[in-house]
């Protein structure tokens, strides 16, 4: 298996938990920064006169910078707007919990578009965890198979329109996840775990900022164990 997206590395982690912190961090630099919106959300240019940030449904203007660091009224702008977009600091830069809620939840995804099977959210220390299953409505692609023939390849080059309703409810069982592995099969747009990331960045920023990886993996020829033990070193190498 080899990674293809890393998600939030632990120095992007540092920057978020930076910016959220009271008192302000000092020595922010604006090309960490950048660097850490462009992976929650989407960064434009606005022609030398600043930048357009988009995370999910928020957006916010941030006017181009002089200086390498950020003021303290930049920083400000900035939290206010992470925090209403939903972002908390995530993973090693997190500060510690509650007394009666220190067990990090960790959860490995395995996706593809017949079923998303979710180890961990019950304890992944044992290779016999039970994993969540959930399916779309058309388990058996015949909704999609359907679309695809009727649809002409010059639109979107053919591909069937994917159920948002899916990933919805793959979301949702992934609230309280901490971190977050993604594992998934094929190619551009029938790679489910590509969309439901895609999926995450746009509807569920503070989730998908929580995801330290995706692998594309052989999912018909992985056993469970096996799932859960790449994955496992994943969370643990981060």
């Amino acid at each position: 298996m080899t990674m293809t997206s890393t998600h939030l590395n632990g120095h992007h982690r540092k920057t978020l938990a930076s910016l959220l912190q009271h008192p302000a961090s000092h020595n922010l630099e604006w090309h960490d920064v950048l660097s850490l919106l462009n992976h929650l959300g989407t960064v434009n240019e606005r022609q030398g006169a600043g930048h357009d940030i988009a995370i999910g449904a928020d957006r916010i203007q941030l006017g181009r910078s002089h200086d390498k660091d950020l003021t303290s009224d930049e920083i400000r702008h900035l939290r206010a707007f992470l925090t209403k977009a939903g972002l908390s600091p995530v993973g090693d830069a997190a500060p510690a919990q509650a007394d009666d809620d220190r067990t990090e939840r960790r959860c490995i995804v395995l996706i593809d578009h017949q079923q998303a099977r979710l180890f961990g959210l019950g304890g992944i220390d044992t290779d016999t965890a039970e994993p969540l299953v959930l399916k779309p409505d058309d388990s058996d692609g015949s909704r999609r198979r359907l679309e695809h023939k009727q649809m002409n390849d010059d639109h979107d080059g053919g591909h069937a329109a994917e159920d948002d309703g899916y990933y919805q409810r793959v979301s949702a069982d992934l609230q309280q996840a901490q971190r977050i592995v993604v594992f998934s099969d094929g190619r551009g747009r029938s790679n489910a775990g590509a969309y439901l990331i895609d999926y995450l960045k746009r509807h569920q920023p503070a989730i998908a900022a929580r995801i330290i990886a995706e692998q594309r993996v052989d999912i018909a020829h992985l056993t469970d164990g096996e799932i859960i033990s790449a994955g496992t070193a994943l969370l643990d190498a981060e």
